[in-house]
């Protein structure tokens, strides 16, 4: 089942511990993300949807959260997740299979492009860290879960007349206005579809991968980044989970 919210990482660690001890250990997923509020109760349906097959298949998978309200620079992000790193090292060895995933939102590129670059590099640096950019944020993945980006507003928001695609859409915004935009959008459509719940949405998870990974990466070192990459790398973690899901040997 899902989980309580909890920020007390020494406490989490123990119990992980605790839990699996070191033999037949399992494969250890760990999220930390930038919203506290979306990206925490997406990833908790997906915990509920997928707890059975997560067993089976011996893998555990931990969202990290923060305090509401709290800090959601990129940079924040990447420290709270070194800072449960080490004290899960005090308790649990990690393996060279385990992975710890960075989620974070391109959101005002201006602002965060040293910090993302250098939480790029960092990653690199180290295979056990890995690291999903969204162009400019959470709500596109979500989005994706319903429509492809070339669907026209008309087309998935009801009464909207015009016919302009949503990537284009988002693309003609200021881009320190797409983040506000996408979220609007998201809203819209969500309201649209009769507000589904999280655990609905998770439904859609496998058309949302597809459809991401059409669009591409998020790479900050492309030339026409962030300006024409809208996009999400959310696709890499949720195709390893669903697949693991299914399948053990993927």
């Amino acid at each position: 089942m899902g989980r309580e919210r909890n920020t007390d990482y020494k406490a989490i660690s123990r119990g992980i511990a605790s839990k699996f001890g070191q033999d037949g250990k399992p494969k250890l997923y760990i999220i930390a993300a930038e919203g506290d509020k979306t990206e925490y109760k997406y990833f908790n349906a997906l915990t509920i949807k997928y707890e059975e097959d997560f067993r089976i298949s011996n893998i555990h998978v931990e969202f990290i959260d923060r305090e509401e309200g709290g800090n959601s620079d990129p940079k924040y992000v990447y420290e709270t997740l070194l800072e449960f790193y080490k004290e899960l090292e005090k308790t649990y060895k990690l393996g060279e299979y385990d992975e710890l995933w960075i989620i974070i939102d391109t959101d005002d590129y201006n602002s965060r492009e040293r910090t993302i670059s250098q939480i790029s590099e960092e990653c690199d640096k180290n295979p056990i860290y890995k690291l999903c950019i969204s162009n400019p944020c959470f709500e596109i993945w979500l989005i994706l879960h319903f429509f492809d980006l070339e669907t026209s507003l008309q087309d998935c928001i009801p009464g909207n007349l015009e016919v302009i695609g949503l990537k284009d859409y988002i693309k003609n915004q200021h881009i320190k206005q797409r983040p506000r935009i996408c979220k609007k959008l998201w809203n819209m459509i969500h309201q649209s579809l009769k507000q589904p719940s999280n655990a609905q949405v998770i439904e859609y998870t496998h058309q949302a991968i597809s459809r991401a990974k059409m669009l591409g990466e998020c790479n900050p070192n492309d030339p026409d980044y962030p300006e024409n990459k809208i996009g999400t790398e959310i696709y890499k973690l949720l195709e390893k989970l669903t697949q693991m899901s299914i399948n053990p040997e993927s």
